[in-house]
């Protein structure tokens, strides 16, 4: 029975050191942003992927869309450019129509950036008015979730 306990602690102590979790930053400053409707509310930085929790914020009942390009990538104020993988629930391309909430709340996944970032920088440069939110603080992470 003792053999078995400290099997299952040793097994929950290797889960815990290998969560893939290295920090995440909630409601970041931004330095600039051209897109007011933008507001990037977390960016969780892990081993295998880059995770951005953003919101989209529109008048009410106004028949705005919002559309997610292969061209998005992060920056990093060290120069590294990470390409976009995907967004949750959405194809590249695809005309996302904003509820009649005025509300649209989108999970963006990118690599893994490297450690010791101080700014991020989401951006879509290679359309007319792409997205750009720059200078966004992440030097301040919390661990874990």
């Amino acid at each position: 029975m003792k053999k078995l306990l400290f099997i299952a602690l040793g097994v929950a102590l290797l889960m815990v050191s290998c969560t893939p979790t290295r920090g995440l930053v909630r409601n970041p400053k931004i330095a600039n942003n051209n897109s007011p409707e933008i507001t990037i509310t977390s960016i969780e930085f892990g081993d295998t992927e880059t995770i951005v929790e953003m919101s989209f914020s529109f008048p009410a009942e106004s028949g705005y869309w919002v559309r997610f390009n292969e061209s998005t990538f992060l920056l990093t104020d060290k120069g590294g450019k990470y390409q976009i993988r995907e967004v949750e629930g959405l194809k590249f391309g695809e005309k996302y129509y904003i509820p009649k909430t005025g509300r649209a709340d989108f999970i963006v996944h990118f690599p893994p950036v490297t450690s010791k970032v101080q700014t991020v920088s989401f951006m879509e440069v290679d359309i007319d008015n792409g997205w750009e939110v720059q200078g966004i603080q992440v030097d301040r992470l919390e661990r874990g979730r």
